[in-house]
Formats: C-alpha cells, sequence, structure tokens
C-alpha cells in the first residue's frame, strides 16, 4: 500500500505543469518583465559582438567559445540566486536569464559554426570532420563549465543575508516602477534616431542589431510561456532554438549568396542574423533546462532532437550550397 502510494505521488510530481508550480509573484509580473527584457537584450547583444573582437572570428572556435562561455557562466550566476531574485527581483530575474544571459549566447551561430568548421578548407578527407567535432564538443563542454563555474562563483561571493532581503525589496520597487520604464522610454527614440542618422558602414549592423534584439527575445520568451507546459518537455526553447536556426542559415545563405546586394543591404542582413536570430536562439537557457529536466532520458531526447535537425538540415544545404558555388 505504500509502495502505491508513493508510486501515486511521483506520477503527480511528474505531471504538474510550469503554471501550477512556478511562484505567483512571475506570473503576476509578466507583462511587467517586458521592459527588463528589452533593457537586458541591448546589453546582451552588445557584450556578445563585442567578444567577437577577442579571437579571429572566421575561426570557428573562436566564433562559438567566447559568447557562449560567458553567456553560460552569467546565467549559472544569476540561478544560483534564483530563489533570492525572484522573490525580490521578480522582473529583473526575468530580464537577466531571459534577455542579458539569452542574448549573449547564441545557438544558431553555434550551430552555423560547426558546419563553418566541416565545410572549410582542407588537404584530407578526415580533417573536416575532426575539426567539425572538436568545434562541437568544445563549445558544448565550455559552455556546460562556463556554467557551473557561474554557480560556484555565486554561491563564494553571495551567500544569502536577512540585511539584504531587506534591501532588496524597497530597490525592487523603484526598479520596477521608475528605472526600466525609464530607460526603455529614453532607449527606443535614441536608437532608432541612431539608425536613421549614422552613416553606413561596415559596423552599421552594431546599432541594427541592438534595435533588432528585444524582438528576438520577446519572441522567445512568448514560446517559453505558450510551450514550456510540462518541465521535462521546453517546447518553447526548442521550438525557438531550432526555428531560429533555420532563420539564421536562410539569411547566411542570402548574404552569401545572393549577388548585387548593397553595403545597406548586406548590414542589414547581418543585423537580422546577429540581433533577432541571435537573441531568438540561446545556450544558456538550453544548458539550464538540460541541468533541470528530471528524467535523464529526457536530458537524452531533449539535446538529440535541437541538435540533430538543425545539424541535418545546415548540413545538407551547406553541401549544397558548397557544390554548387565551388570553382570548377
Amino acid at each position: 500500500m505504500m509502495m502505491d502510494l508513493e508510486l501515486c505521488r511521483d506520477e503527480n510530481l511528474e505531471n504538474i505543469t510550469v503554471e501550477e508550480t512556478e511562484p505567483v509573484v512571475v506570473r503576476t509580473h509578466r507583462l511587467s518583465s517586458i521592459m527588463p527584457i528589452i533593457v537586458f537584450s541591448y546589453l546582451g547583444v552588445l557584450i556578445r559582438l563585442g567578444l567577437g573582437f577577442l579571437g579571429n572570428t572566421e575561426t570557428p572556435l573562436n566564433a562559438a567559445f567566447w559568447p557562449n562561455f560567458i553567456g553560460s557562466l552569467f546565467m549559472g550566476f544569476i540561478v544560483e540566486q534564483k530563489i533570492h531574485i525572484q522573490n525580490h527581483f521578480a522582473q529583473l530575474y526575468i530580464g537577466l536569464t531571459t534577455g542579458l544571459c539569452g542574448s549573449i549566447t547564441t545557438f544558431s551561430g553555434l550551430m552555423y559554426n560547426f558546419c563553418v568548421a566541416l565545410f572549410g578548407p582542407s588537404s584530407h578527407y578526415i580533417y573536416p570532420v575532426s575539426n567539425y567535432l572538436v568545434v562541437m564538443i568544445s563549445a558544448f563542454a565550455a559552455s556546460f563549465v562556463g556554467f557551473l563555474i557561474g554557480r560556484h562563483l555565486s554561491l563564494f561571493l553571495f551567500p544569502t543575508s536577512q540585511r539584504t532581503i531587506s534591501r532588496a525589496q524597497y530597490i525592487n520597487d523603484h526598479v520596477r516602477i521608475w528605472l526600466f520604464p525609464l530607460l526603455v522610454f529614453i532607449s527606443i527614440p535614441l536608437i532608432i534616431s541612431l539608425t536613421i542618422l549614422l552613416p553606413v558602414g561596415h559596423y552599421t549592423y552594431f546599432i541594427y542589431s541592438v534595435l533588432l534584439a528585444p524582438f528576438g527575445s520577446l519572441t522567445r520568451y512568448v514560446l517559453s510561456i505558450i510551450f514550456n507546459k510540462n518541465p521535462n518537455k521546453p517546447l518553447g526553447t526548442f521550438l525557438a532554438n531550432v526555428l531560429g536556426s533555420y532563420l539564421y542559415f536562410g539569411l547566411v545563405a542570402i548574404q552569401q549568396y545572393v549577388h548585387h546586394l548593397s553595403l545597406l543591404d548586406k548590414q542589414v542582413i547581418l543585423s537580422f542574423i546577429q540581433g533577432y536570430c541571435g537573441c531568438l536562439t540561446t545556450v544558456s537557457t538550453f544548458l539550464l533546462e538540460l541541468n533541470t529536466i528530471k528524467k535523464r532520458k529526457y536530458v537524452y531526447f531533449y539535446f538529440l532532437f535541437t541538435v540533430l535537425p538543425v545539424q541535418i538540415v545546415y548540413i545538407i544545404l551547406g553541401d549544397i550550397f558548397h557544390y554548387i558555388c565551388s570553382p570548377l
């Protein structure tokens, strides 16, 4: 009888939805969470683009390493303080995870860098496969290590205290009422003015990417609200990563293989790649969900069914474009 009761309890726990388990404060402040997501998306995409200057972005491993490592480190750091932040900074927590970390890391860019390693110049038929696996294993391993380092660093630097909690509630009221609405009110016309007034150059996509970043993050946020009903099956993040990766590849194909594009056309396409697709897809949330899914078989399924469909399409289409455009 006791075993039957325990089995029944376990089955009930597995069937609990996100709406039933998440704090009421999170559901209450979903609308007010939009503004922090917008603000931190600006910061996240700028950090990702800035990290690109730490190494040669033409090298797939360099391009994939730093943004996903740093963004995952931030995610681990923030998640370790989740209860404290959610209880007193509900909107700030969503802004930091969905807006900042989700915009620094990019799943679509990571998938593309795998294929760049596979189709890069090589003098031996084994080398492309080796390069492909090296970039894939190194990038995912570095992201996961960054996530773990962030969690341990958070515990080391910020042990919770009652004094900090009492101050946090006071600060949260002022942040929620004044800070984020004010920042959004100032930033939107400023960014639009810059996109109109600044002359077109090779780095114009920076400001365009900042303008498009919140749309990618908010699309991902809405998908998670609609489809992440079961914590063991985060369908919303799956759709964001897969569909965003397909869109990323399509835009890259247009940029590289469509001739007679003006400089402005190329900058706009690149801004959609870096700004919208880069923020729509995320590695940090992907790793967090892999780390929190209860059943191990769901972890394997989720990882494989997210990575494989993207890589299969990328490799097939990449091979077609590589063959068509290769010199005879």
